[in-house]
């Protein structure tokens, strides 16, 4: 009785992280801090772009790396404390700067610290999770998520309202600091060994075997050629998703006039229709085949861009549930794609190299966003829609890669949770 208790509050403990990190996610990443940057100091998106971008590339250098040396050791906690609060730290010190240049340092330096620790969240799950157990913990993180994502609009608009953008930059700090306590105090490593424990020392040597071993992975194995062409497929879609993820609250703002209250009304009925789409897609997934959902799903966002990119208000509020449903039935998607198309056994490598996709796109989406904003700045909220529209012949790409699947994909047996 008493081990089952420790171990409920142990998984609640886990799951409450990840309303932590939606703070941070949805408060800087999405919303309040590109407002302030763009709106507030009038810089350009292609800094914003930029930055971005870079924090990217570094966590994309740092995860393998960082990733590999914690699965040595069997030690995720103290890389989990050490980044959050790296993330947390640099978050409230946006709050303190008016200088835009240390403003895009700070975040990006935040952003690597969000990501990074979010690997070792998700390897801890394994710690507290009983045998058959896995998928429902996990699906009980996204929900705590999920309910995240709304606490923090909540908790945060009255705050932004009365004191600007810039005040909800120190107020995130200190939420995803009281929410992430109970993981990191009470989230535990399993006891390994000294014995069992090995040391290692990441030189540069090793670090061009993780990537060499990933190129030859990627690109010489036969069982891999469907995984090859659903990963450049997922690269051009998930530019798209990285845009809309970024810069959606600008978009609506300068394109169609929307105020804080209405974009606020606007991330929340996102969010729901999110959590629809993550369900309905992961039914449809099973249904009609991974590869028809993932079809089904680049024509929902290529439909999304295209009524974006040319309606007039008051029509606009059918992008929220387009593009809503769009974004939750990605992620259920990719991931029932990636989990059927890889061999027996190669889940965890096929995830990594998913992982690292996302990262370059996270990379070159918002960069291209930023130079077509430029090339049609003098055009204003035409401009705005014009390089929206130029996102539509990545999509049309995806499809190509996607078809370039054979048919029928083999299911994979093997259950991955989240």
């Amino acid at each position: 009785m008493i081990a089952t208790v420790k171990r409920n509050s142990q998984i609640i403990s886990w799951a409450m992280y990840d309303t932590a990190n939606q703070f941070f996610v949805l408060n800087i990443v999405s919303l309040y801090f590109v407002r302030w940057l763009i709106l507030e100091k009038h810089t350009p998106e292609i800094f914003y772009g930029i930055a971005f971008g870079i924090s990217t590339f570094f966590i994309a250098l740092l995860a393998p790396i960082f990733g590999t040396v914690a699965d040595v050791r069997g030690k995720h906690r103290p890389f989990l404390i050490f980044f959050t609060l790296l993330c947390i730290f640099f978050t409230i010190l946006l709050g303190f700067t008016n200088d835009v240049f240390f403003a895009l340092v700070f975040f990006g330096i935040a952003n690597i610290g969000c990501q990074v620790a979010t690997i070792f969240y998700n390897a801890l799950m394994l710690n507290i999770s009983s045998p058959g157990k896995v998928g429902l913990v996990s699906g009980l993180g996204k929900m705590f998520g999920y309910f995240g994502a709304v606490i923090a609009l909540l908790c945060t608009k009255p705050i932004v309202l009365t004191h600007g953008y810039q005040a909800s930059f120190l107020w995130t700090g200190i939420l995803f600091l009281l929410f992430s306590l109970p993981c990191m105090l009470f989230v535990k490593d399993r006891v390994i060994p000294l014995a069992q424990q090995k040391k290692i020392c990441v030189n540069q040597p090793q670090v061009i075997e993780i990537f060499k071993r990933m190129y030859i992975t990627l690109f010489k194995k036969d069982e891999y050629a469907a995984l090859r062409e659903f990963l450049k497929a997922a690269f051009f879609g998930l530019c798209v998703v990285n845009v809309t993820m970024l810069f959606m609250s600008i978009y609506v703002t300068k394109v169609f006039g929307l105020n804080d209250a209405e974009v606020f009304k606007f991330v929340i009925l996102g969010t729901v229709f999110a959590v629809i789409g993550s369900i309905s897609s992961g039914l449809i997934s099973d249904r009609i085949g991974c590869k028809r959902a993932m079809i089904w799903v680049f024509s929902l966002w290529t439909i999304c861009l295209f009524v974006a990119a040319l309606v007039v208000p008051p029509y606009h509020w059918i992008i929220v549930f387009l593009a809503g449903i769009s974004l939750g039935s990605t992620w259920v998607v990719s991931r029932a794609f990636v989990v059927n198309i890889v061999p027996e056994g190669a889940a965890g490598e096929a995830f990594g190299m998913f992982n690292f996709i996302c990262y370059l796109a996270g990379i070159v989406g918002p960069i291209i966003w930023g130079v077509l904003l430029l090339v049609f700045s003098r055009f204003e909220a035409l401009g705005y829609r014009i390089a929206l529209l130029c996102f539509v012949p990545l999509l049309i790409a995806g499809f190509v890669f996607l078809l370039r699947i054979p048919e029928p994909i083999e299911t994979n047996k093997q259950i991955i949770g989240e």
